[in-house]
């Protein structure tokens, strides 16, 4: 039987303009049989994103709206942390310089400390109770890091209080702030406070290891001394005349001198290290009575810390102390560490005094829209889903 006309043998190739006007016609027909399933479930659609979407708008833009305040600083970390927290005096006036690394990294060290203490549990408990003293329990009871915010970016800190009452925010922020400037640089002077006494117990360590080896020192010299007076000639003062010694250091090459001469060295060497251990002992009494005045202050902070004592407490306990030292280099001691922290007072104040309250943008349109998209690709996904069960269960025609 004869082929008809429109039957292409086996064996033939197709030609490639057929193939793909089959191919083109096939991705429109899918093309329209995914909008069909689109159309078919368009409810369904609809009523899975758009109306979801909706209520999320409309919640969002009706819920109770938050405004915010924020303090910037010009923090003292900066400034008088590095000098405070160093704790290496080099006498009552100077401190070891701090190389620029090693700054960079008291600082950061300062700067995690800061934020860590006023995130404790112990701070936040503390403004929590303060807050109900004046009435604010409600705030008190979900205060976190959600409505205080406290961030460091270089040398500029600011503190970002959020509540929903625009009538409240001052007092609110007002209280926050107080135990920011007030309550937290306490722990920084504790910490300093500890730090210095160990230092002074560490130089005093050092002078008690060194006068070990100097009085062995001077016990040979004297020994020395001792033994060469009685080697003496008959005529010390008889000395052969045109000799020039060239000596760079008598106290290693005494020796190569005149026996007189060598006595005298000795002598001078004996001198030295008695006097050496004269100051070493009036240094170790000096920072004996320097740990004495620095633990007096420190057991003030420990036991008064856990109530709400600030720093401005501290400075007046400071000032009533002064009284009590009537030795110069104590007294100087005291005064100068006074002045610094009356310096992280008058540091740490914000440069706005008083800023404007804001209001919160909510972004209600942009949470919406998203949720919109979201909502949109899953009920879509869900309606092919649906149309495969469908397809599949029905009986073969």
């Amino acid at each position: 039987m004869a082929s008809s006309k429109n039957d292409i043998p086996k064996n033939q190739s197709v030609p490639k303009s057929i193939m793909g006007k089959a191919s083109t016609s096939e991705d429109e027909i899918d093309l329209i049989d995914y909008f069909r399933v689109l159309w078919k479930r368009k409810y369904f659609i609809v009523l899975g994103s758009v109306l979801p979407a909706l209520i999320v708008f409309l919640f969002i833009y009706f819920s109770p709206k938050d405004y915010k305040i924020t303090y910037i600083y010009d923090t003292w970390l900066d400034k008088e942390a590095p000098k405070l927290l160093s704790s290496e005096f080099e006498s009552i006036k100077d401190l070891y310089p701090l190389s620029a690394q090693s700054a960079d990294k008291l600082l950061e060290k300062n700067r995690k400390i800061l934020i860590d203490k006023f995130y404790s549990e112990e701070n936040l408990d503390k403004v929590a109770a303060r807050l109900r003293e004046n009435g604010f329990d409600k705030y008190a009871q979900g205060i976190s890091k959600t409505q205080i915010q406290l961030e460091i970016t270089n040398s500029l800190l600011t503190l970002t209080i959020i509540g929903s009452s625009e009538q409240d925010m001052q007092r609110i922020s007002s209280i926050v702030r107080d135990d920011f400037e007030k309550l937290i640089p306490i722990y920084a002077v504790r910490e300093d406070l500890r730090s210095t006494i160990a230092g002074f117990k560490a130089k005093m360590a050092d002078i008690k290891e060194n006068s070990f080896s100097l009085e062995l020192e001077l016990e040979r010299k004297r020994a020395i001394l001792k033994k060469m007076k009685n080697l003496q000639p008959p005529d010390p003062n008889k000395i052969s005349s045109g000799i020039i010694l060239q000596i760079d250091n008598i106290s290693q090459n005494s020796e190569y001198l005149p026996l007189a001469y060598q006595v005298q060295a000795i002598d001078a060497n004996i001198i030295n290290i008695e006097e050496t251990i004269k100051v070493n002992q009036e240094k170790y009494n000096y920072y004996n009575n320097l740990i004495s005045l620095t633990e007096k202050s420190f057991d003030e902070i420990k036991n008064k810390i856990s109530s709400y004592y600030t720093v401005q407490e501290f400075h007046s306990f400071l000032a009533n102390m002064m009284g009590d030292y009537t030795e110069k280099e104590l007294a100087d001691y005291l005064n100068a560490y006074t002045k610094r922290i009356e310096n992280m007072i008058s540091i740490n104040t914000p440069v706005i005094e008083k800023p404007s309250v804001y209001l919160v943008p909510k972004g209600a349109a942009k949470k919406s829209t998203v949720s919109f998209a979201v909502l949109l690709m899953i009920t879509s996904f869900i309606a092919f889903l649906l149309e495969a069960v469908q397809q599949k269960q029905a009986p073969a025609s």
